[in-house]
């Protein structure tokens, strides 16, 4: 920064006005700032509508069971969402998040932050899709979500809840079912905006407030009376830089984009079996960035969620 002096006759008349380096200098402060927002685009519950309702009255059209086949029977009507083990019951769900960041850098970027980066992708890992649904796979091996093989228990299979992630997506037959959506799908989805923070040198110019925060003679840094006593204050160099850059992300994250049929072991034990959709922590030390500091940012451990209840197996249609 740099400061004006002037020299002073005697009669108090001040003249001469120069420029002059500043003693000490001074560090542009303003903090850095990031949101996360976060809608189920389309919940599990949306999803499984249309087969479910068709299951509640009774109706004998396939294309109607979309998604799962749940049971007709009306005695089970009273789950919420029964099914039959044997018959296909694939995942469904569309998760959004949008992130806003705000960082400060002494160059315009060309192209997203590392800062926004790497938030952006710390939450894309931080996706799970969690279910102890058993399955079949295309060997007749019986298995969880992930394709790991269930252990014989009785006359079924013990459980072994099982987690997808946009890292691990892959399920049932190896078969990808994570899709996610950003701006490489869709432009739009990203959006940055770059504002230069504006000082000037010239003695009675004006900075912006920013500025002012750290210089000395200004309200704003609560040393005016640095100024009005003994007409005092600092500006900052010519030359100097400093840009806000603000950028806004949405992510859609998509479960079985393709709807591709999962079929549930006509093994697997009667009981309540859960879906569930989450975010984990995220890791906030990762990087050289200002937010590190935070150490950990909390997910959400209950986005989206429902209950499948297992009542008989599709031997009992085909034995009726």
């Amino acid at each position: 920064m740099i400061r004006w002096m002037h020299h002073q006759d005697a009669e108090g008349k001040k003249y001469d006005w120069t420029k002059a380096p500043g003693q000490y200098k001074r560090e542009f402060i303003q903090q850095a700032s990031g949101r996360v927002e976060w809608d189920v685009k389309s919940s599990m519950s949306d999803e499984y509508a249309q087969a479910r309702d068709a299951a509640a009255k009774s109706k004998n059209n396939k294309k109607l069971y979309d998604k799962a086949v749940f049971a007709t029977d009306k005695d089970l009507q009273e789950y919420d969402y029964p099914i039959k083990s044997g018959y296909y019951f694939n995942p469904a769900g569309s998760y959004t998040f949008t992130v806003t960041t705000e960082v400060f850098k002494k160059e315009k970027p060309e192209d997203m932050t590392g800062d926004h980066k790497d938030l952006l992708n710390s939450l894309i890992k931080s996706f799970r899709y969690e279910t102890d649904l058993m399955f079949i796979n295309n060997k007749k091996i019986p298995v969880n979500i992930n394709n790991e093989e269930l252990t014989r228990k009785g006359g079924g299979f013990e459980r072994k809840p099982g987690v997808l992630s946009v890292k691990d997506n892959k399920s049932v037959n190896a078969t990808p079912l994570i899709t996610v959506l950003d701006r490489s799908k869709d432009s739009s989805r990203y959006k940055k905006e770059v504002e230069e923070i504006k000082h000037t040198d010239k003695r009675g110019g004006d900075s912006d407030t920013f500025w002012k925060m750290v210089l000395e003679g200004y309200s704003e840094s609560y040393t005016l009376g640095k100024y009005t006593n003994y007409n005092y204050r600092e500006y900052v160099e010519a030359g100097q830089h400093m840009y806000k850059i603000t950028e806004t992300s949405t992510i859609t994250i998509v479960v079985n984009a393709g709807n591709v049929p999962l079929y549930t072991h006509a093994n697997m034990p009667n009981g309540k079996y859960y879906i569930k959709v989450w975010f984990d922590q995220v890791d906030m030390t990762v990087g050289g960035h200002a937010y590190k500091g935070l150490k950990t940012l909390q997910g959400i451990e209950n986005l989206d969620s429902i209950h499948i209840n297992v009542v008989g197996s599709m031997f009992d249609d085909l034995n009726n």
